[in-house]
């Protein structure tokens, strides 16, 4: 077992806030920046800031499984200096962009070269023992909320403050910084098992989503980023139309409702390795998908912001459990040969959720309405805590800590 493996995972995951920052961060200014480069219709900006924000997941989709690769042959230490470096180099080119063309293909760079999250998951279940694996998985998906909850805030203060394109020149230092702490702190992890260089990521996608559980736990991971990233786009409508406040601060209140929800989760995801002492991962796996459920039923019955946000607070709370407890399942339901390299291919699926969650929201609420939006979702994560609670209790190599 590599020594100081505490130190390597307060790295990665200080390293994944950076790079979340990064390229979350641009987001919460795109639409005002496109009116800069010349994008004066707002139905027109509006479509543009929907590509340009929605094509660095669907890229990272494509690309997660190549880049775990590459870290599994080279090991991660590489792999993640060429991101973090094309990342700082793109992210830095954003801010000479004069057209929403131009900053669409660089945004697709920033996707392609942004496989750093499961190149972090696999350091851990090759470096942490196994008894401190859950605790290492809480740390790391901590890490990601935030660079989730502060880069839209830091974002939208270095826009306000310095103007729209020096955002893009903050956020590239950012990654910069990330590089070079990748360069001169992370040893040259190297992996035990190597997979064959002709082994093709269909291949590996195939074999992974033909385990059972893994298939059941990739689709939570799935709903879990649905669930987080669907309700955003009715989010500031549902609460401009139906709850009592000022319609002049509607931006802000929805920021204050966002940035607690990924508070909430965020502590919920560095208390995972206590609760893993209390109870078995597949029972927080089950409680935690059901009061995700409940949550966002009162979300919905709530007759005012006060009750919308504590219960999207909640909602958070309870999401935040689910994915470090899920993808600690995945590595113990995979070969150890196979665990460097199951986040990258797995990830490719679940991060679609990011993708799917705005439209099939926006698309329930034209045809549904708002409530149908809260309830769907609930009911997904009903059905998805019987099938966890039906696949593990037949299980008897559950592990417990």
């Amino acid at each position: 077992m590599i020594e100081h493996w505490k130190r390597i995972v307060y790295l990665i995951s200080a390293i994944q806030v950076g790079a979340g920052i990064t390229i979350i961060g641009v987001i919460s200014f795109i639409p005002l920046f496109l009116g800069d480069i010349g994008v004066s219709d707002q139905g027109e900006a509006a479509f543009w800031a929907g590509l340009i924000s929605g094509i660095t997941p669907l890229m990272i989709c494509f690309t997660a499984p190549y880049w775990t690769t590459k870290a599994n042959q080279w090991g991660p230490r590489k792999p993640m200096m060429v991101l973090l470096a094309m990342l700082s180099l793109s992210v830095g080119l954003s801010s000479l962009a004069t057209s929403p063309v131009q900053l669409f293909l660089l945004r697709m760079v920033q996707g392609f070269v942004g496989g750093f999250v499961p190149i972090g998951l696999a350091i851990i279940t090759m470096i942490v023992p196994e008894k401190h694996v859950a605790w290492g998985m809480g740390l790391y998906q901590a890490s990601m909320v935030m660079g989730v909850v502060f880069g839209p805030l830091i974002g939208g203060l270095a826009a306000d403050l310095l103007g729209y394109r020096a955002p893009f020149l903050v956020f590239s230092a950012l990654a910069f910084m990330c590089f070079l702490g990748v360069a001169f702190l992370m040893p040259n992890i190297q992996h035990k098992h190597k997979i064959d260089r002709g082994t093709s990521q269909l291949s590996l996608i195939k074999y992974f989503l033909s385990i059972p559980k893994v298939r059941l736990l990739v689709f939570m991971q799935f709903l879990c980023n649905f669930g987080i990233t669907g309700i955003g786009p009715i989010l500031p409508l549902y609460i401009k139309h139906y709850m009592d406040v000022d319609e002049a601060f509607v931006a802000t209140i929805v920021g204050i409702v966002i940035f607690l929800a990924g508070l909430f989760s965020a502590l919920a995801s560095l208390s995972i390795g206590r609760l893993t002492k209390r109870m078995g991962m597949p029972q927080i796996l089950v409680s935690a998908t059901i009061g995700v459920g409940v949550f966002f039923i009162m979300q919905y019955l709530m007759p005012n912001i006060w009750g919308l946000g504590a219960f999207r607070a909640l909602a958070g709370f309870a999401m935040g459990f689910i994915m470090p407890t899920a993808n600690t399942l995945i590595s113990q339901n995979v070969p150890v040969e196979r665990r460097s390299i199951v986040f990258g291919v797995v990830s490719s699926v679940s991060i679609l959720g990011n993708v799917a969650g705005p439209f099939c929201s926006g698309l329930i609420a034209k045809e549904f309405g708002y409530a149908a939006v809260f309830w769907s979702t609930a009911f997904a994560f009903f059905i998805s805590a019987y099938m966890i609670h039906s696949r593990f209790s037949k299980s008897q190599d559950v592990t417990e800590f």
